[in-house]
């Protein structure tokens, strides 16, 4: 699918679909059979943000295909990849960090690279700031790849074009591309490695559609506590 021009009145709404269905897509381990079920449906051509054509959007369909077939159907396709690869993989790269490409914006952007730092607290304050906050930042810290795209797509949803590009600009894409390189270079299943691809062209994608703006300064925080309240939840 062509992508839509970010002047249209249905694009926000549209590319606020891709954000979701990519955090879905990082925030839980998913059957094979499941991922096949949504190539079936149309994924990755369904996307507004990537063209069919972009080589990422062809390595995950290619990805996904193989995942619906148990045998190599044509040359040069993929192995099949089972459950328990899929199952390792998606461990390595958000559970237990084998591959060292954590998914937390913090372990990138620390001085340190740890976990609930300076920048989870920034993206925090971002949230705070729209009335969202995590369900429960000690099971998924704020500045997990999940939270940060739904909070995109939230804005987008909101119609808040300038929040979702200062927001990109200062948090998700100041450490998305480290991360996205990470997994392309050391994933074991070929659907992992396209995620990764895949949604790094995605946020490349909507920061050139939307607003050019400046990177908001640090915000330092001086506790892990969670705010109260807000009108809004990322789940």
């Amino acid at each position: 699918m062509n992508a839509v021009p970010a002047s249209r009145p249905a694009w926000p709404a549209l590319a606020a679909e891709d954000w979701r269905t990519l955090a879905w897509l990082h925030a839980k381990e998913h059957a094979p059979e499941l991922l096949a079920e949504l190539y079936a449906n149309g994924f990755p051509d369904t996307l507004v943000l990537v063209d069919a054509d972009a080589p990422e959007s062809r390595a995950m369909a290619v990805a996904l295909r193989a995942l619906a077939s148990s045998r190599c159907d044509s040359e040069g396709e993929l192995p099949y990849t089972d459950a328990d690869q899929l199952a390792a993989d998606y461990a390595a790269i958000y559970l237990t960090h084998t591959l060292r490409a954590s998914p937390h914006e913090s372990v990138w952007r620390d001085d340190d690279h740890l976990m609930l730092q300076a920048p989870t607290f920034s993206v925090r304050e971002f949230y705070r700031r729209h009335g969202v906050q995590v369900p429960d930042w000690r099971q998924r810290a704020d500045d997990h790849l999940t939270h940060e795209l739904e909070f995109v797509a939230l804005l987008l949803e909101r119609e808040q074009a300038r929040e979702a590009a200062r927001f990109l600009k200062t948090h998700l894409m100041s450490w998305l591309p480290q991360f996205a390189g990470r997994v392309v270079q050391r994933a074991d299943t070929p659907f992992y490695a396209a995620l990764a691809a895949l949604t790094l062209s995605a946020c490349e994608a909507c920061q050139q559609a939307l607003p050019d703006v400046a990177v908001l300064p640090p915000v330092v925080a001086q506790s892990a506590a969670v705010p109260p309240g807000g009108c809004g939840a990322l789940s």
